[in-house]
């Protein structure tokens, strides 16, 4: 299917902006630590902090980063039974924040009163998505058809902006449609640093299945730079490695692999050490479809990534093989005498 308008899943800005409209509501509450710091947990686990400014509840996720922070270790706090959690978790939390940490400044992140994360942290600045969309269609314009694979999350929330530019891959006989997207991951608390990661894909079938070629990663470090000229900028740079890794898979289509397949195929799949059972299926799917080309091999590996029924008892094993192909592309040489795949 190459008409991007039907991939499964596709948003506008209204929809996507829907997924996170609790968080758009998200205040930033900063409070100096010290002796007006003090905690409570109650017997169902719930826990706040009461400070000058009033009391706040904490979410699970806020109260887990503060006791992290401190330094409370995970296996042990999960051993408290609950009704003894006030009693025995309560006085560290009051030690540090109340006294050995006075001075300093806790950031967190509110909706209605009740922090859904913490950022123990100096640099924090909060940032919308409404903000981040904002900066990427300031330098897009009208050339975003829409949004996929939205995935909403209070610590990180990502989403791929689908842009018109295609290139065609000839094949032999058949010619390969690839689209253009940037994928940004961005961190509403901002306890991650925002990434701009640009990918050519392809959709398979109907269903929305897709096959993602990465192209590279930006990632925005230390944030001395407003992050709407960062995007901006970040955003032009990553488009212009479109048309370069388009060539380097139009020239997969020209390397010849002959009679060597079984050899060129185990070392791209022993360099990258993928796992037996994956290297199983995808030699499997080889002697099914035949390869004459890299491209051939590249085809083979995105199929069994998106298609074979494996990932359903081995789901972390999901984009291995993508990765695989991404890497191929870039790395296309092979041995004249072994055959064998040149880093």
């Amino acid at each position: 299917m190459n008409n991007i308008m039907e991939l499964k899943g596709m948003m506008n800005r209204e929809q996507l902006l829907d997924q996170v409209k609790d968080l758009e509501t998200a205040e930033p509450l900063e409070l100096e630590l010290g002796k007006d710091i003090k905690f409570q947990i109650g017997e169902d686990g719930e826990g706040s902090i009461n400070h000058k400014k009033g009391t706040t509840t904490l979410s699970s996720a806020a109260l887990g980063t503060l006791l992290a922070h401190i330094g409370f270790p995970r296996p042990y706090l999960k051993k408290i039974p609950i009704e003894e959690v006030n009693k025995l978790v309560v006085p560290h939390l009051n030690f540090w924040y109340g006294k050995e940490l006075t001075g300093q400044i806790l950031r967190l992140l509110t909706i209605k009163n009740n922090a859904v994360a913490a950022i123990p942290k100096a640099n924090f600045k909060h940032v919308k998505v409404s903000e981040i969309l904002i900066a990427i269609e300031e330098v897009l314009g009208k050339s975003i058809i829409g949004y996929h694979k939205v995935w909403p999350g209070n610590k990180e929330f990502q989403f791929s902006i689908l842009t018109p530019e295609t290139a065609e891959i000839k094949s032999g006989q058949k010619n390969d449609i690839f689209n253009a997207g940037i994928r940004v991951a961005h961190s509403i608390s901002g306890e991650k640093s925002t990434t701009v990661s640009p990918y050519l894909f392809r959709q398979w079938c109907s269903n929305g299945a897709t096959t993602e070629h990465n192209l590279g990663s930006w990632k925005r470090r230390g944030g001395k730079e407003d992050i709407g000229p960062w995007l901006q900028r970040t955003i032009i740079e990553s488009r212009k490695v479109f048309s370069k890794s388009v060539d380097q898979l139009q020239e997969l289509c020209g390397i010849k692999i002959d009679k060597n397949t079984s050899e060129v195929l185990d070392s791209v799949l022993e360099q990258s050490m993928v796992p037996r059972q994956l290297q199983k299926v995808v030699r499997n799917t080889l002697i099914d479809d035949g390869a004459d080309t890299l491209y051939d091999v590249y085809n083979i590996l995105t199929k069994v990534d998106t298609h074979s029924s494996i990932f359903e008892e081995h789901p972390n094993a999901k984009g291995i093989l993508n990765n695989v192909a991404s890497n191929l592309a870039c790395h296309s040489k092979l041995c004249p005498v072994c055959h064998k795949q040149m880093k």
